[in-house]
């Protein structure tokens, strides 16, 4: 009979920790204008992203508050926060003709437009 209910109790304290638990991942999409361009060693956050083809790409990004960085002369450069949406694509369009390169940054999907933190 207490194993049965341990069990339960075990059972019970797993589904709350499942059900508070906010997780997930979203994408990112970078573009550079114009897509010839070429762009800047990018970060997010601590990771370096992989070169650009064709001026576009699309990473897969754990919820939350995110910052898109370049490389400097003093080091990383902050050139936009944004928030990455469980389920959605956040767009990030990074302008290369502008010195320094300059941000804009949307969301596809309904709902609030603006993504961008700031």
């Amino acid at each position: 009979m207490r194993a049965g209910r341990g069990a339960a109790a075990a059972l019970a304290i797993l589904a709350l920790a499942a059900c508070t638990r906010e997780g997930g991942s979203g994408y990112v999409e970078i573009k550079t204008v114009p897509s010839n361009a070429r762009a800047p060693a990018l970060y997010i956050d601590a990771d370096k992203i992989e070169a650009l083809k064709s001026g576009t790409t699309v990473l897969r990004q754990p919820v939350g508050a995110a910052k898109l960085q370049l490389d400097g002369d003093g080091g990383k450069i902050t050139l936009c926060q944004f928030v990455v949406k469980k389920n959605r694509i956040t767009t990030l369009t990074v302008s290369a003709l502008d010195r320094p390169p300059r941000c804009q940054c949307g969301r596809t999907g309904s709902g609030d437009p603006r993504t961008c933190i700031g």
